[in-house]
């Protein structure tokens, strides 16, 4: 009986009525009357042991017979073994019974004689498979549907079995890269031996095309040696691949993602876009991502652009399709050419496939020439859906209080690890590339495994690195990078500063849910009947009053934003921030305080932030600048909000003693609730009835 001569029911638990065909060495796939996938089963354990489980299917998982995990066990799949119905002399039994003797005395008991030698179904000793008698007569170049055989996709998976632990996982570092059209390949293959030069992943590199090309003639089209791009090659192209429908080669497609997912566990698939592929294959890949966990990253660009990828581990890639940013910013009152600038710089970027989510807050008294500008945007992807306008109907001016509580209660994360917010206020403009480093940046600093096995206090990401300081508009001279010249390059010149910003930075929604938190607290203990004392602002009225709060947090809880120092280099500036249209914010707009001088050193400070943009629609020429790769967190300089340069230690003292002074001041509590290294920040007593107080 040839290899697939029919459906099997139940693929792993081979019985004397029905015998594991010979597709238990020879990789086959079978499938139901109904067309389902049933990737075969491979018994493979040595003679010792029983037959015991050595691969589970993707399908066999989901209907729940899978073993427990102490019987997985590394099949034995050899050279050898794979070949031996082509080879092996007709009076010695097939390897997988030489394997398993229970499939002999299956067999056996069956009164069935052993299958026949068969071809090498990669290079066909006969040329291309017969024809059905009824296409003779048709001249299709694709028209072969028989069952299908993978000859050389064992050789390479077998050494990267990795059994489940006991509870059924399994930790891998795997990144799978896959493509079947060539073109796609070769602007695949540059990223792939990036990635795998850092050792950061394990990287695979499947081939599943039509092309009878071998591995070597790839590598050496492309200028690739294998001392140089450490990748493992598999070769997951079924026989007679060149004659295919496009049904058995989507099948072909999944069937072999299921046998690399199997083995290597892996935790992401990148491929290229719709555009530079088969449509076979990105069927395939699509039916295999619908019934399983594992990550696809489509690439929305030629791999050259975000050659930045190749330094993310598998963790932060896992999430790249679902770390999703909301865009919140306001209005100005009566004016409206600032705004529709920041408008048209968020058009031209690029978001790399995804669509953040655009909020706009309209005062009660909005220009029509913004309102006809809004009613024509259409936003990526060519669709207004994702963008909300809000217009507030109280007439009169916000006091700081109600301006902050308006500006967070603005948005809220729905999954606070990957939902996040970038505020932006009017006068600024970004440049095409700022989502790609927010992208990067946000995967490296907040996704990875490294970020995760370390306690981390970045509260965000500021595009613009701000000439003054937000406490007191005197000057701002950011900390000196050292310029090393260690291998790769010298890191980005970023820094870490206990400052917010209101011009253009992200927030991570863990950090905006806290602040939903304090706020609740804060204004529930101590709200403010009249504006803020001059004793008690510490940030400038320049920026809007929900920057004191922010601060106040950063300072309690230790936390940090990331900053930009490219810009000081005169190298890349990422966010701009104009001072022609500039006012001060409408909480501030009528208050005394705020005089001609005052609106003067404003906008002479503005004026002096106002760079250049950058209008590279990709990181990489920053990147090619400096070294490809992120900085560690905790090799970057620390900066108090005053400025000043700090170490960790210093910033924990600060930080408890500042916890200490605000918890008693603003959070209700008292001296006997407060132990040395307290971070408890309210004390909600009930004094009238008695009750212990309650902290948080």
């Amino acid at each position: 009986m040839a290899c697939g001569d029919r459906a099997v029911e139940n693929p792993l638990q081979p019985t004397a009525e029905s015998p594991t065909p010979t597709s238990s060495y020879q990789l086959c796939l079978y499938h139901d009357n109904n067309s389902t996938i049933v990737p075969p089963p491979m018994h493979f354990s040595n003679s010792e042991a029983p037959s015991e489980l050595s691969l589970i299917p993707e399908q066999a998982r989901e209907e729940g017979r899978r073993p427990p995990a102490s019987q997985w066990q590394k099949p034995a799949l050899t050279r050898k073994a794979m070949e031996s119905a082509s080879t092996t002399p007709a009076h010695v039994p097939p390897a997988v019974e030489r394997f398993n003797p229970e499939f002999a005395r299956a067999r056996q008991g069956s009164g069935k004689s052993l299958p026949p030698a068969m071809p090498s179904p990669v290079t066909p000793a006969n040329g291309p498979p017969p024809r059905p008698d009824s296409q003779t007569d048709i001249k299709e170049d694709f028209y072969y549907e028989g069952e299908i055989r993978f000859k050389s996709l064992a050789r390479t998976l077998q050494r990267f079995w990795k059994p489940p632990s006991r509870d059924g996982t399994s930790t891998s570092r795997a990144v799978v890269f896959a493509g079947s059209n060539l073109r796609s390949v070769s602007d695949l293959l540059p990223l792939a031996c990036r990635m795998a030069t850092q050792k950061i992943n394990e990287v695979h590199f499947v081939l599943m095309g039509r092309d009878d090309v071998s591995i070597e003639g790839i590598q050496r089209v492309n200028g690739i040696k294998e001392d140089d791009c450490p990748i493992v090659w598999h070769d997951s192209r079924p026989d007679y691949a060149q004659w295919s429908t496009e049904t058995r080669m989507e099948r072909a497609v999944t069937a072999g993602l299921d046998y690399v997912h199997v083995y290597t566990r892996a935790q992401v698939l990148i491929t290229q876009g719709e555009s530079w592929e088969d449509r076979f294959f990105t069927e395939g890949v699509q039916r295999k991502i619908s019934k399983s966990e594992l990550t696809q990253i489509a690439l929305p660009t030629a791999a050259r652009n975000i050659m930045w990828m190749s330094m993310l581990d598998s963790d932060a890639l896992k999430v790249w399709n679902d770390v999703h940013v909301e865009i919140l910013m306001q209005a100005p009152s009566g004016s409206s050419g600032s705004l529709i600038r920041l408008i048209r710089s968020l058009e031209a970027a690029d978001y790399l496939g995804s669509t953040p989510s655009l909020t706009i807050e309209l005062p009660p008294r909005v220009d029509p020439q913004l309102l006809h500008f809004l009613q024509k945007l259409k936003w990526p992807p060519q669709t207004s859906s994702t963008v909300t306008l809000r217009r507030r109907i109280q007439p009169d001016y916000l006091t700081p209080v109600e301006a902050s509580l308006r500006t967070v209660e603005a948005f809220y994360p729905r999954n606070p690890n990957v939902t996040h917010v970038l505020l932006l206020a009017p006068e600024a403009e970004l440049a095409p590339s700022f989502y790609h480093f927010l992208k990067y940046t946000m995967l490296k600093y907040k996704h990875s495994a490294q970020t995760k096995r370390t306690p981390c206090k970045l509260l965000g990401i500021s595009l613009e690195l701000p000439s003054s300081r937000p406490t007191d508009n005197g000057p701002f001279a950011p900390p000196k990078s050292e310029q090393s010249q260690q291998l790769g390059g010298e890191p980005l010149p970023v820094f870490l500063w206990q400052a917010p910003n209101s011009h253009a930075a992200l927030y991570f929604g863990d950090g905006w849910a806290d602040l939903h938190s304090f706020l609740t607290n804060r204004l529930a203990l101590h709200r403010p009947t009249s504006e803020m004392s001059t004793e008690e602002k510490s940030i400038s009225k320049r920026y809007p009053a929900v920057m004191e709060y922010l601060l106040e947090l950063i300072r309690a809880r230790g936390y940090y934003l990331l900053y930009p120092n490219f810009p000081e280099r005169g190298t890349f500036t990422l966010a701009t921030v104009h001072s022609e249209l500039s006012q001060p914010p409408e909480e501030f707009l009528h208050d005394g305080q705020v005089d001609s001088t005052t609106a003067l050193e404003s906008s002479i400070n503005q004026l002096s932030a106002e760079k250049h943009l950058d209008q590279a629609s990709t990181l990489m020429p920053l990147l090619e600048r400096f070294s490809l790769s992120l900085p560690d967190l905790s090799s970057l300089p620390l900066l108090s909000y005053g400025g000043e340069e700090m170490s960790d230690i210093m910033c924990s003292q600060g930080t408890e003693e500042y916890a200490k002074k605000f918890a008693i001041h603003y959070g209700g509590c008292r001296d006997s609730d407060l132990t040395d290294g307290s971070t408890r920040l309210f004390c909600l007593h009930e004094r009238e009835s008695g009750e212990e107080s309650i902290i948080i």
